[in-house]
């Protein structure tokens, strides 16, 4: 390649092949492989964060049927009628405390292929506050659209 003009021309389809993104078939298409799953925020319809003995131990809950609801055993985990014809309930727990001034909040939740991706702030009394001496159980609770999600992971600061 002795001619400086075919060097710049060969340069010059290098660097627009580069920006472009062949894929070196030749037909200058759009791969038609689907890259890794992209996250989806899911809508959250309500929320409610409270105090239950139903929900001892530490954990994350999806929530789709009302036999699965029932088997909570406390029923104010939700206040009013819920519909899982059309929604899920996920529940995020603390589990036991020894005082008050525990609580936690679902602030968003994301779906990526088969989890919901739960994304939420704990907050812990400091070691000087002045909290109830009692047993407490934290947790918050949201209502979304049903999802087809089997597994919840949760990242709670």
């Amino acid at each position: 390649m002795q001619n400086p003009m075919m060097k710049f021309f060969v340069v010059a389809a290098l660097a627009c092949s580069a920006l472009v993104g062949c894929r070196g078939d030749g037909d200058g298409a759009a791969s038609s492989e689907s890259g890794p799953d992209l996250a989806q925020p899911v809508t959250i319809l309500e929320r409610v964060n409270g105090n239950s003995a139903a929900l001892k131990t530490i954990g994350k809950m999806h929530i789709e049927t009302e036999e699965a609801y029932a088997a909570l055993g406390d029923a104010n985990i939700f206040p009013g009628e819920i519909d899982f014809g059309a929604s899920d309930l996920v529940i995020v727990a603390l589990g036991e405390q020894r005082t008050g001034g525990y609580s936690v909040n679902i602030e968003s939740i994301q779906l990526q292929g088969g989890e919901l991706a739960v994304t939420g702030k704990a907050t812990v009394p400091g070691p000087d506050a002045i909290t109830t001496q009692a047993l407490t159980y934290p947790y918050s609770a949201v209502l979304i659209p049903n999802t087809a999600a089997d597994k919840v992971v949760t990242y709670i600061d």
